[in-house]
């Protein structure tokens, strides 16, 4: 007997979305070597304020948040911090953040589906690079980013409040055409 899985829906994050993001988030991460317990996430508990400058996304399947993703300008407003003074970029530079699916629903096109929604949006709103990071340990995370054509330009280490962290540093450039 064949059986389907139903759509993945994308929409923007919506107010109420806070507490399934937050566990979709910890679900993601502790699957990964850079999850940090108990780490701050204050631009999740301000959801969608936290990102007004930018965007976030999630994807639902039957009503479920399963996939999440966002971009935001890169060092500027309430997102500048570390990453701007990593890259070389004009000010036309966008960061891809939280990208997350549920550790039960990967490999079935969900992350790519929320990437390229970000990446055509970034594109409309007049963005030509964008930039990442992700654990340099990560190894399924990097594949993914390479294989959606992102470059890897360094890797550093970075210092958070109880956490230090080697991250893998990502960029890409993209066109209106995206």
């Amino acid at each position: 007997m064949l059986t389907t899985t139903p759509a993945l829906t994308v929409r923007h994050v919506r107010p109420g979305d806070g507490p399934a993001v937050r566990g979709l988030n910890e679900r993601a991460m502790a699957e990964t070597p850079e999850w940090v317990p108990d780490a701050p996430d204050a631009d999740l508990e301000r959801l969608p304020d936290s990102y007004a400058d930018g965007e976030f996304l999630v994807g639902t399947v039957g009503g479920e948040i399963v996939a999440m993703g966002a971009y935001v300008p890169l060092g500027r407003g309430e997102h500048a911090g570390w990453m701007a003074d990593e890259f070389d970029v004009d000010g036309r530079a966008a960061e891809i953040t939280r990208m997350r699916v549920d550790p039960d629903r990967q490999r079935r096109g969900h992350g790519r589906r929320i990437y390229r929604t970000l990446e055509r949006r970034a594109a409309g709103d007049g963005y030509r690079t964008l930039v990442l990071n992700t654990g340099a340990e990560n190894e399924r995370a990097r594949a993914f980013y390479e294989d959606l054509g992102f470059d890897s330009e360094d890797e550093v280490t970075v210092e958070f409040a109880d956490a230090t962290l080697d991250l893998a540093l990502y960029r890409k450039r993209i066109d209106e055409r995206s």
